[in-house]
This record gives C-alpha cells, structure tokens and sequence, in this order.
C-alpha cells in the first residue's frame, strides 16, 4: 500500500491516491485522471471530503474514465451537485456533479470488501464528521495494520492544515470548526495528518503547535 500526493492548480489542492496491488482509491478527485498514471489499476472510489470546487473539479471526469462511484458525506452531496453552492459558478467555471453520489455518515466504517478491493492490506475507513469549513465536511481516518501496530493516517481536508484551519465564511460555521477541532483533539498524537492543501503533519504537532489546538480550553476559542 502507498499514499501519493498530487498538488494541483492555483490553489494547489491535493488529491490524494491509495495505491494498493491493483486497486486505487482517489480523495479529493481535483487532478485530471491522465495525471495519475494508473492505467494498470482499478479506482473503486473517489472520495469527496467537502463540496468545494477545487477539491470536486475532476470527479465527473474521473468517475467517466474508470467507471467508479463517488462518495461524500450524507449531507454534503446537493453542495456537490450545485454549482452555486460548490463555488464553481461564483470563482471558476460552474461544475455540477451528477447523481448518483453515495452518501456517507459519521462513524461509518468502509473496508476493501466495501470497496471491492483486492488486497493484503488489511485496512479501514472511519467517517468523521466535522463541519466548520462546509456543513458536511468530514475527515476520513485511514487505518492499516502492521507488524508493528496500527498506522493511522487523517485525510482532513480544508478542516485542518498544518499551523491552522480552513476558512469558515464560504459555506460553514466558526462555532461547528471549533467542535470539530476539540473532537479531533482526541486522536492520538501519532496520526499523520494529510490536509486538503499543503505540507503533511502529525496530530501531536498540531495539538502542540497549532493555535486553534492549543487554546481548544479557552472560552473565546471553544
């Protein structure tokens, strides 16, 4: 199993690519499909962390070129589908994903056999849900098994980057990302934080470093 990154376009959002023995899974589908090179491997998922134009931008192209589903959170998935609530058709060109997009929820739990995958890996996929930059922005929390323990990795999205998080005026709430954060606060320090845009981190770096972490127990921040 390998995690590759793949920054793109001017707000250099990352899509991020599971690669398994023959089988792939996309998050934040934002790079053409020619880009990936993964002609020798099946997508069986492109995952939306939020509605975002610049994290969706490719997903109907994706989806056409290798037949996969896409999947948001529950709530997210009209934000996906309409370019005005998307931001398409306010900054770029509109975008509108079509139906149909598998809703998501909080705690939900996917593993290969969900996805159809076949692998040695034995990995999973938490759901969490954390709104604060959209409504139905959520994190994805990808565990493998090792030798050696778990590995845990957080696909956060535009909620957390490295030093700080998502803006809140283009679709969410300052109060919901400030929940959010405080129930992020709770995984272990040990998670590889792999954000929507930007360098990757650690959650111990963060819950050190990070202002909005490390104030979570002042009133004025939680």
């Amino acid at each position: 199993m390998e995690i590759r990154t793949y920054p793109f376009g001017p707000l250099q959002a990352n899509l991020y690519l599971i690669a398994f023995e023959s089988d792939a899974i996309i998050i934040d589908p934002c790079v053409p499909y020619q880009s990936l090179g993964l002609e020798k491997s099946k997508v069986r998922a492109i995952i939306c962390t939020h509605s975002h134009y610049d994290h969706i931008v490719e997903a109907e192209n994706i989806r056409t070129s290798t037949q996969s589903m896409i999947y948001a959170y529950e709530n997210e998935k009209e934000a996906i589908m309409d370019a005005d609530m998307n931001g398409s058709s306010l900054f770029f060109e509109a975008v509108s994903i079509l139906p149909p997009i598998i809703g998501l929820n909080n705690v939900d739990v996917l593993t290969a056999r969900d996805f159809k995958i076949e692998t040695n890996d034995d990995f999973s996929i938490k759901v969490i849900h954390t709104p604060g930059h959209t409504y139905g922005s959520m994190c994805l929390l990808f565990t493998v098994k090792t030798e050696s323990g778990d590995k845990e990795y957080l696909f956060s999205g535009d909620t957390v980057f490295a030093g700080s998080i998502g803006r809140t005026d283009l679709g969410g709430s300052m109060p919901d990302m400030k929940r959010s954060i405080k129930l992020l606060s709770k995984l272990s320090d040990d998670v590889i934080v792999l954000p929507g845009h930007g360098q990757s981190t650690t959650m111990g770096n963060e819950k050190n470093n990070n202002p909005y972490f490390t104030s979570i127990n002042d009133d004025d921040i939680i």
